[in-house]
């Protein structure tokens, strides 16, 4: 049997990677991609946000993430009416 130097090479990055993958429990990892929501056809918002809330377990995303990024799923006129809103609140 010869040794392979770039197999064992493979393997230790790997292992690495996975280690370094498993260490990191709390990690945000963007897995899956983000819909967008544009009230445009049938979309309905409901749906939407169920869809949201799945993503961002699945990507592992902080709760004081979640808003940013719900707002960057945000398109066309439903954009405009959250920017007239924050600057209502704001």
């Amino acid at each position: 049997m010869v040794f392979n130097t770039n197999a064992a090479n493979m393997l230790i990055l790997t292992l690495t990677n996975l280690n370094m993958t498993l260490a990191k429990k709390d990690w945000e990892n963007k897995i899956v991609n983000y819909s967008t929501f544009s009230r445009r056809g049938d979309e309905n918002i409901n749906d939407f946000i169920i869809k949201l809330e799945k993503v961002f377990a699945i990507n592992r995303i902080a709760d004081n993430r979640k808003h940013l990024i719900a707002v960057s799923c945000l398109k066309g006129i439903v954009t405009n009416f959250y920017d007239r809103l924050a600057e209502i609140t704001n």
